[in-house]
């Protein structure tokens, strides 16, 4: 995804850099990626039944196709508690 400039590298990392474009600070940047993570960790499971995902498919797109540790990549020192999150708020019961 382009995020700005020709930097099409999906990490937050990139989104923190292009904060500034969108009028944010990178902490208010970084608490809007807190809150979507929060958000897709909170809604996970409900998503997974709705589509009936197996508990297979679900253990394989957690942590690959959402949130996988890619886009975590090259974060700040200070932000790096964001990848934390993915682990601590799976959805799961």
């Amino acid at each position: 995804m382009l995020i700005a400039g020709d930097n099409r590298m999906s990490r937050i990392s990139a989104c923190l850099d292009a904060a500034h474009h969108f009028l944010l600070s990178k902490k208010n940047a970084a608490a809007i990626e807190e809150y979507q993570i929060y958000k897709i960790g909170e809604n996970w499971r409900a998503v997974c039944e709705e589509v009936e995902l197996t508990e297979t498919d679900r253990t394989l797109l957690w942590g690959r196709q959402f949130l996988n540790s890619f886009a975590f990549e090259y974060l700040y020192s200070e932000y790096v508690g964001l990848a934390k999150l993915t682990k601590d708020n799976t959805g799961a019961e």
